[in-house]
């Protein structure tokens, strides 16, 4: 008798843990900039270097890369801006089970303030959220058949069963360019750029990940024209790239997630010399895991009509796949400026990030609320503050139906904004309009008892003589026709039904099973 094993490649989430770490420093405007009047408009992003685990401590190195936009001092030029990066150094404890090499670390920019101590000094600080994760991956080995098997008899069952494909970190880098319409101005100073990352959508191929998206460029700068109020362009630049990945094909599941790093725009002369062309560049980076889902035929039981043969079995944890999937909504809401702010000429750039807050469980729903932070540049009525800024929060509330969604499932969503659109309605009143996604990942713990070996032994002699060469059996609820034959030492195709009639067994059934275990 030979027994048949066959490996699963499993993943498991062995803790998740959210933490916060404040980032926070003086920063002096350099020499070549002008004294800061006020403080317009500004953007944060996180940069990790590197993250060790040891001792219980998640060490972190990184940095907040921030860009400030203000309102100068200096004639003729009334807008600029000021790019740079506060390092750090933390080490935050973790819970104990968050042990291992395979840890995944997620960091965003949750608030981010930028004040005015004086002319010549900024005042940052940041508060990072950090989302840690650390996963253990590992091989089951199960019994799935019996070859040679003589005179024992298998019982098989079906398992769901989500193995893990592949888990790889990789890079790609990107390189778009436009050109400016014809209507706008040739750049004579880039003051101000922001390159974002939006709607990013993998989809599995042979050996290959591929990837598309947009990078969302917003470039503002002062023209050759004698106004004081600067130019401004948006545009989505659309991107494909791929990811080699060994075992990838069509039909996997992918859960993706992607970050931009090292951007930067700078100008460049167009075939008649003038300084038209953006050249946006920037690296993306790509946390990839691609799963499997199948169903499994295992070995359940076994017994031997000639021997006592008892199944060795070890009971494995793992998580199965309950969604993937993403939940879309959409929101349209009017805005009003604060009293004393100048009216709107013209929208520059508009900005909606989500702040989730509470994620709740019931029953088979996520409910997710929070606040959607809203941010808006525009060019204002007022000659001396030639750009102005807004910021507003709305408060939203979505429902994620999770079909099997359980107490114990884990579950994964990432929310973010595939899309928004400002419009001025009044000179003191925009109208927001956003598609929010919410993509989940949601996972049952499962527990099996699998078969992994077994013992053999001689019957006992005594025990066998005892039972009767034929007995009458009448079928209790929820018996099955395999388990009274293994409790009786016989075969199920030998036992006879007594009761006849088409279907499964059932509860009253009358069954004859004639004695063979020794034979």
């Amino acid at each position: 008798m030979e027994m048949k094993m066959q490996s699963i490649h499993m993943n498991r989430v062995k803790c998740r843990d959210a933490l916060r770490l404040t980032v926070d420093d003086d920063v002096n405007v350099p020499d070549n900039k002008a004294d800061v009047r006020a403080v317009i408009w500004k953007k944060g992003n996180v940069r990790l270097n590197e993250k060790k685990l040891s001792g219980g401590r998640l060490y972190l190195k990184g940095a907040l890369l921030y860009q400030v936009l203000y309102l100068s001092e200096e004639e003729g030029k009334p807008v600029q801006s000021i790019r740079g990066e506060l390092p750090f150094d933390e080490a935050v404890e973790l819970p104990e089970a968050c042990g291992g090499e395979n840890i995944t670390v997620r960091a965003e920019v949750e608030e981010l303030e930028v004040g005015l101590i004086h002319s010549r000094k900024l005042a940052v600080r940041a508060l990072l959220g950090i989302l840690v994760q650390a996963d253990e991956l590992h091989d089951v080995r199960t019994a799935v058949a019996l070859q040679d098997a003589g005179k024992v008899h298998t019982k098989s069952g079906i398992i769901p069963v989500t193995s893990m494909v592949a888990d790889q970190k990789d890079i790609a880098r990107l390189r778009e360019e436009v050109f400016l319409p014809s209507g706008k101005d040739s750049i004579d100073e880039l003051l101000y750029w922001e390159l974002e990352l939006r709607n990013p959508e993998a989809r599995a191929r042979e050996e290959r990940l591929e990837v598309q998206g947009e990078l969302s460029l917003f470039a503002l700068w002062k023209g050759n024209r004698e106004e004081n109020a600067p130019e401004s362009y948006e545009t989505s630049l659309p991107f494909k790239t791929e990811f080699e990945i060994s075992g990838c094909r069509e039909g996997l599941i992918e859960d993706v997630s992607f970050r931009l790093m090292n951007e930067n725009v700078s100008v460049k002369a167009d075939e008649d010399g003038e300084e038209r062309l953006l050249e946006a560049e920037a690296v993306l980076e790509a946390e990839m895991k691609l799963y499997e889902e199948s169903e499994m035929e295992i070995l359940r039981d076994l017994f031997a009509t000639d021997c006592e043969l008892i199944p060795v079995k070890q009971t494995e944890e793992y998580e199965n796949l309950v969604l993937k999937n993403d939940s879309r909504m959409r929101m349209s809401e009017r805005m009003t400026l604060s009293e004393g702010m100048p009216g709107i000429l013209q929208i520059c750039r508009g900005s909606v990030e989500m702040k989730p807050d509470v994620c709740v469980r019931e029953e088979e729903t996520l409910n997710m609320s929070g606040t959607l932070e809203v941010n808006l540049l525009y060019v204002s009525e007022d000659d001396e503050r030639p750009l102005q800024s807004y910021r507003g929060e709305l408060p939203f509330s979505h429902r994620i139906e999770v079909r099997g969604l359980t107490p114990d499932s884990t579950y994964d969503v990432r929310c973010y904004v595939a899309e928004s659109s400002f419009g001025t309605v009044r000179s003191g009143e925009i109208e927001m309009k956003a598609e929010l996604v919410f993509s989940v990942l949601a996972m049952e713990n499962r527990s099996e008892e699998m078969i992994v070996d077994t013992e053999r032994k001689e019957f006992d002699a005594n025990r066998f003589e005892d039972l009767p060469s034929m007995v009458g059996y009448t079928v209790k609820a929820e018996e099955e026709l395999w388990d009274i034959a293994k409790r009786y030492y016989t075969a199920p195709e030998d036992v006879i039904r007594v009761t006849e009639h088409n279907g499964d067994l059932r509860e009253g059934d009358v069954l004859l099973i004639v004695k063979a275990a020794g034979e």
